[in-house]
């Protein structure tokens, strides 16, 4: 069982080192890692812990922002749907992938129209905000999915060929 904790932290921390290569905005494998840790992880403050470890590893050196707090709470949120989800199919991740995605636009966007500083705190302003906001929920959507194919399938895989060594 150690052994397995270790190998999802690994995964965990070395995937989410791609925050540190260029990408597209919101193009990043955070919500997946934070799904795939809930999802995986049996201790649940480790499922909370790693997936925000390694998110401010990276903000150290990307930088932190005004919006962290948002985007620290939807990560924890994530862990724990990861969490709730009973069986790890197809559907279960597509729901869960998309549930986690809204959730995190409408956290994350909620925040952004809150600072005040974008638009005007009126439901104007609101409507607005997440009306702009679309465009990096398309970015977000799409890497979710593709982190969490990535993930669960090659964390399948890894775990079929080394059964011995993880049990």
């Amino acid at each position: 069982m150690r052994t397995k904790i270790l190998l999802i932290a690994s995964i965990i921390f070395l995937v989410s080192l791609t925050r540190l290569v260029p990408h597209p905005p919101n193009f990043t494998p955070i919500l997946a890692l934070a799904i795939f840790g809930g999802a995986f992880l049996p201790n649940k403050r480790t499922a909370l812990f790693l997936p925000i470890s390694a998110m401010f590893l990276s903000d150290l050196f990307i930088g932190f922002h005004s919006q962290i707090f948002a985007v620290y709470g939807s990560i924890i949120f994530l862990s724990y749907l990861g969490n709730i989800m009973k069986k790890k199919n197809i559907s279960n991740l597509a729901i869960t992938g998309i549930s986690g995605s809204l959730i995190f636009f409408i956290i994350t966007n909620l925040s952004v129209w809150l600072g005040g500083k974008l638009y005007p705190l009126n439901i104007d302003g609101l409507i607005q905000c997440y009306i702009m906001a679309i465009p990096f929920f398309h970015n977000t959507l799409i890497s979710t999915f593709i982190f969490l194919a990535v993930l669960f399938t090659g964390y399948s895989l890894i775990e079929k060929r080394f059964s011995k060594i993880l049990n």
